[in-house]
C-alpha cells in the first residue's frame, strides 16, 4: 500500500464524514418535516373519512324516513329526497378530497428519499473524479 493510496483514501473518507454528515443532516431534517405534514394529513384524512361514514348513515336514515312517507304529500317526499341527494353529493366531494390526499402523500416521501439518492449519487461521482485527479 502506497502513500498516494492512502492519502487518497484519508481524503474520500474525509469528504464522505463531512459532506454525507452534512447531506445526511439536512435530508433527516427534511424528512422529518415531510413525516409531520403526513401525520397531518393522515388525521386530516381519518376525520374525513369519519365525517363520510356519518353522512353516509345520515343519508340513508333519510331515504329510508323518504321512502316512509311516499304515500304523504308530495312536499315532504322531495325535501327528504333532497336531503338525501344532498349528503351523497357531500360524500362525493369528501371521497375525492380522499383520494388527493392519498396521492399527495406518497408524493411527499418519495421525492424525499430520490432526493437523498441523488445526493449520494452525486458524492460517489465527486469522489471518482477526484479519485481520477490523484491518479
Amino acid at each position: 500500500m502506497s502513500m498516494g493510496n492512502f492519502r487518497r483514501d484519508l481524503h474520500v473518507l474525509k469528504v464522505w464524514l463531512t459532506h454525507g454528515s452534512e447531506l445526511l443532516w439536512i435530508r433527516a431534517r427534511m424528512l422529518r418535516l415531510d413525516a409531520i405534514e403526513q401525520i397531518k394529513s393522515i388525521l386530516l384524512l381519518i376525520t374525513a373519512l369519519l365525517f363520510t361514514a356519518v353522512l353516509f348513515f345520515l343519508g340513508f336514515l333519510t331515504l329510508l324516513f323518504a321512502l316512509n312517507v311516499v304515500l304523504t304529500p308530495q312536499a315532504k317526499i322531495w325535501t327528504f329526497f333532497g336531503i338525501a341527494g344532498l349528503f351523497l353529493l357531500l360524500i362525493i366531494i369528501l371521497l375525492v378530497l380522499i383520494v388527493k390526499l392519498w396521492c399527495k402523500q406518497s408524493q411527499f416521501m418519495t421525492s424525499t428519499l430520490n432526493a437523498i439518492s441523488e445526493d449520494i449519487s452525486l458524492l460517489k461521482h465527486n469522489n471518482e473524479t477526484k479519485e481520477n485527479d490523484y491518479e
